[in-house]
């Protein structure tokens, strides 16, 4: 009969450690989102530089936040377009600087990278401008429902990748405007990865 209550308690002390530690991943799981993809933007520039993080859960949009900096006379206080562009080539070099990025991001079977301004400002590529304080600091923080990190037609990792600019104007986000009115130049770039 000893036996037997011993057998019992070690049974019944198993079936609680084993529920015990179910239960604890399981509440793990629920903190723990799945599937979360993120990416990594090193912006580069005359006088300018930061890192933009893009992260997306599952099927949900892509939230784009970061920090950039610069020298206030070339990342000048205020606003400046910020777009992601359809080639992941960022050569300062480049006549004009930044163009090897080509157009703003747009596929698709009615897109239209370039000129610019033929689907502006309904480019999946185009963002909120960036805010610039005095010092040439800036907090980005955007959300897009236009891109994605997960496999599919509107990825920014394709065949050739995907980069961010930064323009030298802000971007008056109207249609039918000029090149000027979606940015103007490029001052910095970074490459999606």
């Amino acid at each position: 009969m000893r036996q037997f209550s011993r057998l019992k308690y070690l049974l019944i002390f198993g079936l609680s450690i084993y529920l015990m530690l179910f239960t604890r991943m399981k509440l793990a799981q629920a903190f723990y989102p799945p599937n979360i993809l993120q990416a990594q933007v090193q912006i580069a520039g005359t006088d300018i530089n930061g890192t933009l993080f893009l992260t997306q859960r599952e099927n949900e949009a892509v939230r784009i936040r970061g920090k950039i900096q610069g020298n206030p006379t070339k990342l000048t206080p205020g606003l400046h377009g910020l777009h992601i562009h359809a080639v992941g080539v960022c050569e300062p070099d480049a006549n004009p600087p930044y163009s090897t990025t080509g157009g703003h991001f747009d596929p698709g079977p009615f897109s239209s990278e370039t000129p610019v301004e033929a689907n502006h400002p309904y480019h999946l590529g185009d963002l909120p401008n960036l805010e610039v304080d005095q010092q040439g600091r800036a907090k980005y923080d955007a959300i897009t429902s236009r891109i994605t990190l997960s496999e599919g037609p509107v990825n920014v990792f394709d065949g050739n990748g995907s980069a961010i600019i930064i323009h030298l104007l802000p971007d008056q986000q109207k249609a039918n405007g000029t090149g000027a009115d979606a940015g103007g130049g490029r001052i910095a770039c970074g490459v999606i990865s």
